[in-house]
C-alpha cells in the first residue's frame, strides 16, 4: 500500500449509513454535472439531490447492509428514465466508471469492494431489463468482479 501523505487520511470500509451518504453526495455530484449521464439524471438534478437522497441510502443500505429499507423497485425508476432517455450500454459502463473511482477514493475495504462488485451486477442486470440486449463490456466486467469469474 502507497504511505499516506499527511494530509491524506487513512481510508476505511463503509460500515455506516453516513458513510453511504457521503459516498452518494459526491458520486452524484459527479454524475449531475458529467457530459454523457447529466441528460438521463436531469430529474435529479432539477428537483434536487437531497429529495432523492433518502430513498438512494434505503436502497444501498439494503444491498451492502441488509437492512430491509428499500421497498421500490429500481428498475421500475430506471425504465421511467429510459422512456425519456434512452440508457445504452455505455452509460451503465460510465455510471460504473464514476461509481468504482469515487468508492475507490473514499473506502477501503471488504464491504468497498462488495459495493463495486453489486453495482456491477446491477448496472448488467438493469441494461438487460431495460434493452432486452447483453452488452460485452457489461458481461466482462461482472465477470471479472465476480468471486471465481462466476455470475
Amino acid at each position: 500500500m502507497p504511505s499516506l501523505t499527511p494530509d491524506e487520511p487513512p481510508r476505511t470500509d463503509l460500515a455506516t449509513r453516513t458513510d453511504i451518504e457521503d459516498l452518494l453526495r459526491l458520486f452524484y455530484g459527479r454524475v449531475l454535472v458529467d457530459d454523457l449521464l447529466a441528460d438521463p439524471f436531469a430529474e435529479i438534478r432539477e428537483s434536487g439531490l437531497e429529495s432523492h437522497l433518502p430513498i438512494m441510502c434505503d436502497f444501498w443500505e439494503t444491498v451492502l447492509f441488509g437492512a430491509h429499507l428499500y421497498q421500490g423497485s429500481a428498475l421500475r425508476v430506471h425504465r421511467t428514465v429510459h422512456t425519456r432517455h434512452r440508457l445504452e450500454a455505455r452509460h451503465f459502463l460510465r455510471w460504473l466508471t464514476l461509481w468504482s473511482t469515487t468508492v475507490g477514493q473514499m473506502f477501503h475495504g471488504p464491504i468497498a469492494a462488495h459495493a463495486t462488485v453489486q453495482a456491477t451486477r446491477i448496472a448488467r442486470a438493469m441494461h438487460r431489463n431495460l434493452t432486452g440486449t447483453d452488452s460485452a463490456e457489461l458481461d466482462a466486467l461482472t465477470s471479472a468482479t465476480s468471486p471465481s469469474g462466476s455470475r
